[in-house]
């Protein structure tokens, strides 16, 4: 029996981790998110990798603090890494494409994602729609509405939610995370997005297990309850 109230929790947990994630790969940390995440916590609960990549970020962002890493060190290697394009390049398209270009018809597949789920997104207004931290920020999103569904009699509504994860995952986000990830390990000496790198793999991961796991299950505990009604 799948209990809807630990669901809830287990959802606001995942939206958040994508959420931490999205707004580090957007722009540099602000004052509030590096007191967060220095405060510890940032994963419920995971396997041991995750939960050691967590605690990791955490004490990169604390010796940031105290080995006096000033926040405009922080803020170039941000803009490097992310924005400029000798960086790291954090399209999908980018690394879908043989030839390497930013855009065509995956940006588009990525859009058609975002529009059949009317999605609203901050990140959307300042990138493409296939930056990664927008394909977080959808992914975050998502979470959102999972969580609201647990709560509300709307299983149809729900199972459409989940259908949207695993279909957007498995079509998008996880066939790019890794080469990026890879890449940001091999360009930055700053442990602060070393970090990063090694949660993002680490949670994406797990997602991968997950997010089609409970698909499946959740559809054939309707399906179950269905028949039974």
């Amino acid at each position: 029996m799948i209990n809807s109230g630990e669901m809830q929790i287990v959802a606001s947990g995942r939206a958040k981790t994508y959420a931490l994630l999205a707004s580090l790969f957007s722009a540099p940390p602000s004052p509030e998110l590096s007191a967060l995440i220095r405060a510890g916590g940032l994963v419920a609960e995971g396997n041991s990798g995750l939960r050691a990549a967590a605690d990791a970020l955490t004490e990169a962002f604390r010796r940031a603090v105290s080995d006096g890493l000033a926040e405009a060190e922080i803020v170039a290697e941000q803009t490097r890494l992310f924005a400029l394009p000798s960086g790291v390049v954090p399209h999908e398209s980018y690394y879908a494409d043989k030839n390497q270009r930013v855009g065509g018809h995956v940006t588009a597949a990525v859009k058609l994602y975002y529009d059949n789920a009317a999605a609203q997104l901050t990140g959307a207004c300042l990138e493409l729609p296939d930056h990664m931290g927008v394909e977080l920020e959808f992914m975050q999103f998502l979470c959102d509405i999972e969580r609201q569904f647990w709560n509300e009699p709307d299983g149809d509504g729900l199972q459409r939610c989940i259908d949207f994860q695993n279909g957007f995952l498995t079509e998008h986000l996880l066939c790019w995370y890794r080469p990026l990830c890879e890449k940001i390990l091999n360009e930055t000496s700053l442990e602060i997005y070393r970090a990063l790198a090694t949660l993002t793999i680490e949670f994406l991961g797990a997602e991968r297990i997950f997010v089609p796991m409970f698909a499946q299950i959740h559809s054939e505990w309707r399906t179950t309850c269905a028949s039974e009604s």
